[in-house]
């Protein structure tokens, strides 16, 4: 296996070459805006439905007391959102008691009492446009429950402090047309398609209203940009956040199955100045695989690490991503949480959704290689603009670990398995003799003679990169 690297990478600051490191990159510092991407769907019963919607309102409501009491005031960001915290986790009696007081109002809103129904009776999936628009619809009533009750509570609101105006159930009066729509939808005179096009159509004209009727009440106030962010940004962060609970974040190392491709050259090898490391892999039972120094367990004295061996995943390339039942995949959650706060309802009914927590040890099984086999498609494939690159990767998640920092996704191999390293046709003589230098000193500390260097060349009989071996005696 092949592994391209920069000089800075390689001698510079992180010193990988010495501290015999592989890095990790995270998805958001790969070249392909589309790397990693699933294309995530909502399609469920009611039960599911009203549970999404209620976690939104505890999502919202969590964030708005946080700054309304937060006193060192600081920015608020997706990561915010607590989309993994269960309805009363960290909640006082009080508190407790006015979200029981905010899901009563919530739920009164006729708009709200339809929604999940209608969703749950759809044919086709929802898309995380389709998905927006209605929380979007959702979010108005939630902000009006929420001011209200905390209204009602004597709680400092500054969202509406000097200029008091009606609730925003008063505005809110507008989705009676989408009210109107799924009523027509339910009594079969209007068809499915008809109906998302006729929504988003009523839901964007509605919201250019509202964003409008939020900024003229609140001319002359000082709103500051975490109530712009609850206001206006919520829904979208929601969502992306809410994706996160599917699949567990992941971190990959690329390697290449050649290296003779010059635009790979020029793209990962620093427009061939850089070089590129060669590796020598195992295989076991048909898995090409690297050893790797990593954690792999903990006892009471904290984190076991050890040499382990990681599999190579071949990269597909398609242009078609994969396609993910979010209800079916929430596998980064405690089945106690799944089972009481996304697949129970208030009289104890199990939704049909509920794949991830059956009791039946072989569907659980079927659900669970079919969950990691998506989560593996996702992480290895890519479009087919790629495809030169023929690319292979080792990956690892933050299912049981963390990796968040840069320095815990640096992961050490064998020297040993280091075969040997290429120079390309533009790397610095002066680069050459730091690495060359560097490969002597651990030459002698694992006692090697078959370490091997190479020089890139341009092959003209071929037409690509080839390289030859270097007469250099260590």
């Amino acid at each position: 296996m092949y592994r391209f690297r920069t000089i800075e990478n390689l001698l510079g600051k992180n010193k990988e070459l010495e501290n015999q490191e592989i890095y990790f990159a995270a998805q958001e510092q790969l070249n392909d805006p589309m790397e990693g991407f699933l294309d995530i769907f909502w399609q469920g019963d009611k039960i599911v439905w009203n549970n999404l919607l209620k976690h939104y309102l505890m999502c919202l409501e969590t964030v708005y007391f946080s700054n309304l009491f937060e006193i060192k005031k600081t920015t608020i960001s997706l990561n915010d959102i607590p989309v993994y915290n269960h309805q009363n986790q960290h909640r006082t009696d009080k508190r407790k008691q006015m979200f029981d007081e905010i899901e009563k109002k919530f739920n009164r809103f006729q708009f709200i009492k339809k929604l999940p129904e209608y969703l749950s009776k759809k044919n086709e999936q929802t898309r995380r446009n389709q998905l927006l628009c209605y929380l979007r619809s959702v979010h108005i009533y939630a902000v009006d429950s929420i001011s209200f009750v905390y209204k009602n509570h004597s709680f400092l609101n500054p969202l509406f402090h000097k200029k008091k105006f009606k609730n925003l159930s008063d505005f809110s009066k507008a989705n009676i047309e989408l009210i109107k729509l799924i009523n027509s939808y339910e009594s079969n005179n209007i068809d499915e398609l008809q109906f998302e096009n006729i929504a988003l159509s009523i839901t964007n004209k509605t919201f250019h209203e509202y964003d409008l009727f939020i900024a003229q009440k609140n001319k002359g106030t000082n709103i500051n940009n975490n109530f712009k962010f609850i206001l206006y940004e919520f829904s979208e962060a929601y969502i992306s956040r809410l994706e996160s609970i599917a699949y567990p974040k992941w971190y990959t190392a690329c390697f290449m199955s050649e290296c003779s491709n010059s635009s790979v050259w020029g793209h990962y090898g620093d427009k061939h100045s850089g070089i590129c490391l060669k590796f020598k892999t195992k295989t076991v039972e048909n898995k090409i695989q690297l050893d790797l120094n990593t954690i792999y367990g903990c006892n009471e004295n904290g984190d076991i690490i050890g040499m382990r061996p990681h599999t190579f995943h071949k990269v597909n390339y398609e242009n078609k991503h994969v396609e993910i039942d979010f209800f079916k995949s929430l596998g980064r959650l405690p089945v106690y949480q799944l089972r009481y706060q996304w697949y129970t309802d208030q009289e104890g009914n199990i939704s049909s959704c509920a794949d991830p927590i059956n009791k039946d040890e072989e569907k659980n099984k079927v659900w669970l290689d079919h969950y990691w086999l998506n989560f593996k498609n996702g992480a290895t494939t890519k479009l087919k603009d790629w495809e030169y690159e023929n690319e292979y990767r080792l990956l690892i998640n933050d299912m049981l670990h963390d990796y968040e920092t840069p320095e815990k996704r640096k992961l050490k191999y064998d020297f040993i398995d280091l075969e040997g390293i290429i120079f390309g046709i533009k790397t610095q003589t002066s680069d050459k003799i730091k690495i060359i230098e560097i490969i002597n000193q651990k030459c002698e500390e694992y006692d090697r003679t078959d370490f091997h260097f190479y020089q890139a060349y341009y092959s003209k009989e071929t037409g690509n990169i080839n390289y030859k071996k270097l007469n250099l005696n260590l």
